[in-house]
């Protein structure tokens, strides 16, 4: 018998399942593809499920395993039969694959195994051009697997994950690829992860930025979103907040803020916009019957809330003064072919984060917008593929936030501009549904809590129900890849990055030895001054 020959098709397939007898000593493995012989053509599937038996202990009744012992001693080893689930996957044309085949493959059609240089010509990159190398088959580790760029940044990706499964790995290979063919990206590191992180290809730059904003250049929801005054939580507060920075624009453009902040004695650069506002509200309490036309006018009753919008602009101030720096630029600045930005965002606080990365992701598909209808910025390096890394925190599904809207902004719009969004995250049912179920490709690694698979099961088009369920069993690293970026659904061993990168996990033991070993070796004073007791 040939060596790839496998088993024949049982009775009662469709053409979407079809089940398969392996031949004996034949054992078929889950993630492995076959070819199917059909009348017309050959049919492609994949082996979702496999299930092990033996004619000599299969009956019922056989309910103590003292009885498997007395007929294994009869008949010695059993004699194993093996049943696979195969999942079609479309009709092949030499190494084309067209949609499903209307009709059933026929029963007992011969099975084999899918030849090694077929699947390579099925994840090969696409012709003519580079491929983002991810990594390799899981049941085949000579065939290598590429991501299609272009289909990656119009269909957007999310990569899932416990933590501990591999998920910064696979972000950081399919970055370093991407960066390595020119391509532009940024990623928004929550949690200071890959500060540090470096490449391997000569061309390629990655800069590490802090998360400042020019608060000349944030709009007034962007204020409120930074005070925590929005007109569904604080109307009065977010009106007179509307009024105060309409009138702090106008003597801005007029250059007259420093007149306002001399006048309410605010220390602060004489285009502080910020500070702009401060002073005028200040200044509107203090002098409340002034002609003034940009003082704000309000019933004594609102003295309330004008004094609450007061303090929250003073606080904010204050804060984030280290972030809020007037003439800063913006962060998408340092965008460029070739170029990795990471935004550490890891000292700052959520409300904070949520203006930052919003406000990025806005400007980012504003700009690609106005390059592309050739009314600005054609200077703008595009396409643009940005890693939003903790997604649950920053679009969660259980609340509204400013990241969530410009993030479905760019889920719906952002294939026609060139701005492509991945989504990374350990808890995906916090995920916001309708932004998850936007990001077709999926890289899914390990994934345990049931209620994390159901979601992403519902969040995904090419997920079924047998690949859901091998999830919680994924070692590191494995992963299964859905979408529009591969041409078949595959279970993939993504490769190790090889660059370097943070977000590593602590070795405790070697961290507790040597510390104690660094104890033991120094003097009780010197000691607890090296560690600032």
């Amino acid at each position: 018998m040939e060596s790839d020959v496998l088993g024949r098709i049982a009775p009662n397939s469709t053409p979407v399942q079809a089940e398969m007898i392996a031949y004996a000593g034949v054992v078929p493995k889950v993630g492995d593809y076959v070819v199917i012989d059909s009348e017309e053509s050959q049919l492609m599937g994949m082996i979702s499920n496999v299930v092990r038996g033996a004619l000599e202990l299969a009956r019922s009744d056989l309910l103590q395993a003292n009885y498997y012992d007395t007929i294994l001693e009869v008949v010695g080893s059993p004699s194993d039969w093996l049943k696979a689930t195969i999942r079609m996957i479309g009709v092949l044309s030499g190494s084309d694959l067209a949609g499903l085949p209307r009709a059933p493959p026929p029963t007992g059609a011969l099975v084999r195994k899918a030849p090694a240089d077929l699947l390579r010509r099925i994840f090969a990159p696409p012709e003519g051009r580079e491929g983002i190398k991810l990594g390799n088959l899981l049941t085949r580790g000579d065939v290598v697997v590429h991501l299609d760029p272009d289909e990656l940044i119009s269909r957007h990706l999310a990569v899932l994950a416990v933590t501990g499964g591999g998920k910064s790995n696979s972000v950081a290979v399919i970055l370093e690829e991407i960066v390595r063919m020119g391509g532009v990206a940024i990623l928004f590191d929550v949690h200071s992860e890959y500060t540090g992180m470096t490449f391997g290809c000569p061309h390629c730059e990655v800069e590490t930025v802090d998360p400042v904003l020019d608060p000349n250049t944030l709009t007034v929801e962007e204020l409120g979103g930074l005070l925590g005054v929005t007109y569904d939580n604080a109307p009065k507060q977010f009106i007179y907040l509307k009024a105060a920075y309409k009138r702090a624009k106008e003597l801005l453009i007029r250059e007259r803020l420093g007149e306002y902040l001399r006048r309410a004695e605010i220390e602060a650069e004489m285009d502080n916009f910020l500070a702009g506002m401060q002073a005028i509200i200040q200044l509107s309490l203090r002098e409340k019957d002034s002609d003034d036309r940009f003082l704000i006018a309000f019933p004594s009753s609102d003295r309330g809330s004008v004094e609450s919008l007061l303090a929250k602009v003073d606080f904010v101030r204050s804060k984030y003064g280290r972030v809020l720096r007037p003439a800063a630029g913006e962060l998408v600045d340092h965008l460029n072919y070739g170029k990795l930005v990471i935004v550490d965002l890891g000292h700052l606080d959520s409300d904070l984060t949520d203006v930052v990365v919003g406000k990025t992701l806005y400007t980012i598909l504003m700009r690609a917008k106005l390059k592309r209808i050739q009314k600005g910025y054609e200077d703008f390096p595009t396409p643009v593929f940005a890693v939003l890394e903790e997604a649950h925190a920053l679009i969660p599904s259980v609340e509204h936030t400013y990241t969530s809207s410009a993030a479905a902004s760019i889920a719906k719009e952002g294939r026609k501009f060139g701005v492509g969004l991945c989504l990374v995250s350990q808890r995906p049912k916090r995920l916001n549904s309708d932004v998850l179920s936007q990001m077709v490709n999926k890289i899914i690694l390990r994934v345990v809590e049931p209620e994390d698979q159901a979601y992403v099961r519902r969040a995904t088009e090419f997920l079924s129900e047998e690949m859901v369920s091998y999830l919680p069993s994924l070692d590191v690293g494995e992963a299964v890849v859905v979408g529009p970026m591969v041409r078949i659904p595959a279970l993939v061993k993504v490769r190790l990055f090889e660059g370097k990168r943070g977000g590593e996990s602590l070795k405790a033991y070697e961290m507790w030895r040597e510390g104690l070993r660094k104890r033991l070796s120094a003097s009780t004073d010197e000691y607890y001054d090296s560690i600032g007791g």
